[in-house]
């Protein structure tokens, strides 16, 4: 399949309209990255490591020995971060933590904020003497305030306030987890493959992959409502189809294992007030 990819940027640098794109982009997923406590510096080492993988797998020339010094070349990464990233990729995965994950571990598990049995101490929010929530934080660092800390983790319920005033670490067993990590996997998988197709048709690579998409403006709620109703409706029996056609090609003709490809097709419905802005 013929494809650009193996080429470096142009000189210029990367078209306009490209990167207006990869904000508009990055907009919804940055919400849902500091929603969940992704931060800038996490955020950073996952894409050194998502750079240098993809400059990896898709970007080497013809009959020539992938190089780290093309690889920084490629990604603008320092060429010793390309080494221990293609080279140590062990200690590549060693992630910074936030403040408040190293807060909540040492919290759950140091026996100074342990009480007589074992259990998370419940904490006042400050105290002369003696431990509280705000000695905890100054303990890890005093570079966030304790109220500032505190408001996150109570946002994102692993910390709840008793009627006395008192701080309450919520053990494993309170927070749900199950349905995020299910979620979770889904929208890595699903919208990785979204902009894998898109990404495909845009840099011109063929056969171009179905990828489409309906937009209405100026409607009113009860429209949305009806409009959603039968996207869903006619969405799940487009899946339902195209789920028993796969099964009938599974079972009439079996690939070679080692030959065997994936197919994703999806929907998705959404609407908002905030109109966007379409190129002319």
């Amino acid at each position: 399949m013929p494809s650009d990819l193996p080429g470096a940027a142009p000189p210029s640098g990367p078209p306009a309209a490209l990167t207006a794109a990869v904000e508009r982009l990055l907009a919804p997923l940055l919400r849902v990255l500091i929603h969940f406590g992704v931060t800038f510096p996490m955020l950073g080492t996952l894409l050194k490591r998502g750079y240098v993988d993809a400059a990896t797998r898709h970007f080497a020339l013809p009959d020539r020995e992938l190089s780290d010094s093309r690889v920084a070349l490629l990604t603008g990464l320092h060429r010793k971060d390309v080494s221990v990233l293609r080279h140590r990729p062990e200690e590549a995965k060693t992630r910074p933590g936030t403040l408040s994950a190293r807060v909540l571990s040492r919290w759950l598990a140091h026996p100074d904020w342990a009480d007589a049995a074992g259990r998370p101490m419940v904490l006042p929010r400050a105290a002369e003497t003696g431990p509280s929530f705000e000695a905890l934080v100054v303990s890890i660092s005093r570079d966030v305030r304790s109220r500032t800390l505190l408001d996150e983790l109570l946002r994102l319920g692993v910390v709840r306030e008793r009627a006395d005033d008192r701080l309450e670490l919520l053990g494993a067993a309170d927070i749900p987890s199950g349905d995020l990590d299910r979620l979770a996997y889904y929208f890595g998988r699903n919208l990785g493959d979204h902009i894998a197709a898109a990404g495909h048709n845009l840099v011109g690579e063929r056969p171009p992959y179905m990828e489409r998409a309906l937009a209405f403006d100026g409607l009113s709620e009860a429209a949305i409502a009806q409009l959603t109703e039968e996207a869903g409706r006619l969405g799940m029996a487009m899946l339902t189809q195209l789920n028993a056609m796969a099964v009938r090609l599974a079972e009439a003709d079996p690939p070679d294992p080692a030959a065997a490809q994936r197919f994703m097709t999806g929907l998705y419905v959404f609407s908002t007030q905030d109109n966007g802005q379409e190129p002319d």
